[in-house]
């Protein structure tokens, strides 16, 4: 009885190695693929001075305004590039939803 005692002892002890090393090799997989830098598409905002230069080539309508704006959730600004009329349509859309709901 003493020796099937200190079988499964061993055997717990050798359970408890391997659930160890799982757990620690899963960790450092999880922290490596962290680290990795991101591949594909990064979004590069212009610079003033390529907006200016842009503007100064097109239509009214097709110029672009970039302006530093706080999204709703946070107190961090982001600078936002947009087309004129592409502000223009969405102040229009916001302006006849606000007067739809108001009747």
């Amino acid at each position: 009885m003493k020796l099937s005692y200190f079988a499964s002892a061993q055997n717990n002890s050798a359970n408890c190695l391997l659930r160890f090393r799982v757990v620690i090799f899963a960790g450092f997989s999880l922290l490596s693929a962290c680290a990795v830098a991101p591949g594909g598409y990064v979004r590069k905002l212009p610079n003033d001075a390529e907006v200016a230069q842009y503007n100064a080539s097109v239509e009214p309508d097709e110029r672009i305004v970039c302006r530093r704006e706080t999204p709703v959730g946070t107190n961090v600004p982001r600078r936002l590039c947009r087309y004129i009329r592409d502000m223009e349509d969405t102040s229009r859309f916001h302006r006849e939803q606000l007067k739809r709901v108001l009747r």
